[in-house]
């Protein structure tokens, strides 16, 4: 038999969006990382084991951001009364120009790792920047906190400040260059990043579309975040369709893609990504914070299209994506006050917190990494042990307690983090 683990205690997940589902008092038996049974009564084969009490407070599946940017953990919360494209030119872009010196990103990138750990967020999609060595760096660094994650380097070609543009050909070059370097790796593999439409040339990012089918490369992006973006998008691409359909033209939209904001979307942009099988990722920190608006995303629940949740740090203000759980339900409360004319519908708690982890992790799914986002058997076994520090007269159920943490929580609350059977 191999290495084998048991944890007792209060388990909340949510392998379906509609409810949480809570199993009280019950022993998860994980063996090889994966969770074998999770049941109350332990079988007999098992029974000699010692079994690892996790308390009263709640166990839930670790969180999954499927969208963050690496270089930006130090510019949270600076220059957010700017709109989006200021906001790149003023502060986004002189802070990742430092990424060309290797030696200050073995210095910022490990704070980075270290903070994704601290919340809670052991699976991770991420952006580096367009230098190769400080993206290198950043996969490394990743790799060596036991944290498991995608990790693109990022290409401009255009439409940026000269200290970062690369040349199409050199953009394509370095990136095939990165992507052979991660391939096969354990903890950490590439993702084909073109940083949005309006700073890459559609020759770039045709042959981005062909690197990442020649080597079966998941994409992530950028859709629809302003409208002031999504006009100039139709001047620089005068021949496509939509937004959407610039991504769909250059064979970057499939179903490993994933396109983050998407706010500002037609119907007919909404059927394309669904019949391309690819994931609109929700950002409600940073679409707040940079006054971008609201993904409609009770409508696309709705329309059954595929949805994750990130940060989006450093638009986004935090990594603790229980705070972005928190804020794809309010800010589909306040398109329902702003908007009531258009019968929004409310996202509740249980939908929010299933896109955190189930929902996205599917996409790791899909990406060959085996199942995970819930306590199912055959799962890997990611998991938050998470205690509220409650007096012993204060009576709350586990999902109360859950709730809590959502709400008023924070790092503390987190006790023990756990992915694919090991604590770290």
């Amino acid at each position: 038999m191999s290495l084998v683990t048991l944890y007792k205690g209060h388990f909340i997940d949510t392998p379906t969006p509609g409810e949480f589902r809570v199993r009280k008092d019950a022993v998860a038996i994980v063996e090889a990382g994966k969770l074998l049974f999770l049941e109350k009564a332990v079988p007999e084969r098992f029974s000699s084991l010692p079994v690892k009490d996790l308390g009263e407070g709640v166990v839930i599946p670790s969180f999954i951001d499927l969208h963050v940017h690496a270089p930006q953990h130090m510019q949270m919360g600076a220059g957010l009364d700017m709109g989006l494209l200021d906001w790149l030119e003023n502060y986004t872009y002189p802070g990742e120009s430092s990424f060309a010196d290797e030696d200050y990103a073995r210095k910022i990138y490990p704070l980075f790792a270290a903070e994704l750990l601290r919340q809670g967020s052991l699976r991770s999609v991420v952006y580096g920047t367009v230098h190769l060595v400080s993206t290198l760096i950043l996969a490394q660094v990743l790799e060596k906190a036991g944290l498991i994650a995608f990790v693109g380097k990022v290409n401009m070609d255009r439409n940026t400040p000269d200290y970062l543009k690369e040349t199409s050909e050199a953009s394509f070059k370095v990136t095939e260059t990165f992507c052979r370097r991660l391939v096969g790796r354990n903890g950490v593999r590439p993702i084909v990043t073109p940083r949005f439409a309006p700073s890459c040339t559609e020759k770039l990012m045709e042959d981005l579309g062909r690197l990442s089918q020649r080597l079966d490369l998941p994409v992530q992006s950028h859709l629809s975040e302003t409208l002031s973006e999504a006009q100039w998008v139709s001047q620089l691409f005068p021949e496509s369709r939509s937004y959407t359909h610039v991504y769909n033209d250059c064979g970057l939209l499939g179903s490993g893609s994933l396109m983050a904001h998407a706010i500002f979307l037609s119907d007919e942009e909404i059927d394309l990504i669904m019949e391309r099988g690819a994931t609109l990722v929700h950002c409600p920190s940073a679409n707040i914070n940079l006054s971008s608006g609201i993904m409609p995303l009770g409508r696309y629940l709705d329309r059954g299209v595929n949805l994750g949740l990130g940060s989006d740090v450093g638009a986004g203000h935090t990594l603790a994506m229980y705070r972005s759980v928190v804020q794809a339900v309010q800010s589909a409360k306040l398109l329902r006050i702003l908007r009531p004319e258009e019968n929004h519908r409310a996202v509740t708690l249980s939908d929010a917190f299933y896109l955190a982890t189930m929902g996205n992790g599917k996409f790791f799914t899909n990406q060959g990494w085996g199942p995970c986002g819930a306590f199912e058997p055959g799962m890997s076994f990611d998991a938050l042990s998470i205690d509220m520090g409650l007096p012993e007269v204060v009576e709350m159920s586990p999902l109360n307690q859950l709730e809590r943490f959502l709400y008023a929580g924070d790092d503390r609350h987190i006790k023990i983090r756990i992915l694919a059977g090991r604590e770290l």
